[in-house]
């Protein structure tokens, strides 16, 4: 629950961010941004195309009405500042800001969508102007955003792995495993045909794949058409042995995520392999 002191610190910046529109002039810039600082930083740089900014951020419509407020949801929003030839004039705006500057700008509705090729939401009109606030809590590049969601991600699996008091070890790519069925035979290596059936999930137990009751799944060991920490799980065990597995979004669906599957998903994954084709 976000505590009272948070949510007053909210209402007053979405007051700074009324102030600003009604009693300070915008600065307009030549790609048509219009802004007014509220604070502005002295030190630090500027984030480049491909940072990665934490902010905290109201957006409001033409009536001062909220949209979103991250302070409501109690956690920090996660913005990138894209690379050329894409332009937004939200864009524009990340690109002048450094870590601790606060800064109010408008834009018409249309500008914000249309670069990320997004129809405009129900609540808000093509023909309306849309405001943030935005306070900047922190920028990173790529490889310093990448460590931070690794530590983080890390954090996430002890947590989860205590709570369902797993066996469990640890490879070295970082997937946390438990054998909860030993098989016997020979052992899967690359290039080997393997058939399985598995169940796919996130961390709070929403279903993404699995093979159909009774059905089992050709894998070759190595192939990247698929998760590469599946391969990695297969090469763990013996013919007919059952494993989970908390995979790290590098071993699943990583940064970017796909269709179905959420950017930096960390998963969970029970397989059981039942016959190994050895070449």
């Amino acid at each position: 629950m976000v505590s009272k002191r948070v949510y007053l610190l909210s209402l007053g910046i979405i007051f700074l961010a009324i102030s600003c529109r009604k009693e300070i002039k915008y600065t307009k810039t030549e790609s048509g941004l219009e802004y007014c600082y509220f604070e502005k930083s002295d030190t630090g740089s500027k984030g480049k195309p491909g940072y990665f900014y934490l902010v905290e951020m109201v957006g409001q419509r033409e009536d001062d009405s909220v949209f979103i407020d991250s302070y409501k949801l109690g956690q920090k929003i996660k913005l990138v500042r894209t690379e050329p030839p894409f332009h937004s004039l939200f864009n524009d705006a990340l690109g002048m800001l450094r870590v601790g500057d606060s800064i109010g700008f408008k834009m018409p509705v249309d500008s914000f969508f249309r670069p990320l090729r997004q129809a405009v939401p129900s609540y808000l009109k093509s023909s309306q102007n849309i405001r943030f606030t935005i306070k900047v809590k922190d920028i990173l590049n790529p490889e310093a955003h990448l460590l931070k969601m690794y530590f983080y991600e890390v954090d996430k699996m002890l947590e989860y792995l205590k709570l369902k008091k797993w066996n469990y070890s640890t490879d070295s790519t970082g997937i946390k495993y438990e054998v909860i069925k030993k098989g016997e035979g020979v052992k899967a290596k690359i290039g080997d045909e393997v058939m399985v059936s598995y169940l796919l999930t996130y961390m709070d137990g929403k279903i993404i794949d699995r093979t159909k009751p009774g059905d089992q799944s050709k894998v070759i060991v190595g192939e990247s058409s698929y998760i590469s920490g599946l391969s990695r799980l297969i090469l763990l065990a013996e013919e007919n042995s059952k494993i989970r597995a908390l995979l790290p979004f590098a071993e699943a669906f990583g940064e970017n995520g796909s269709a179905y599957v959420d950017p930096y998903a960390t998963l969970v994954i029970e397989l059981d392999i039942h016959k190994i084709k050895t070449n």
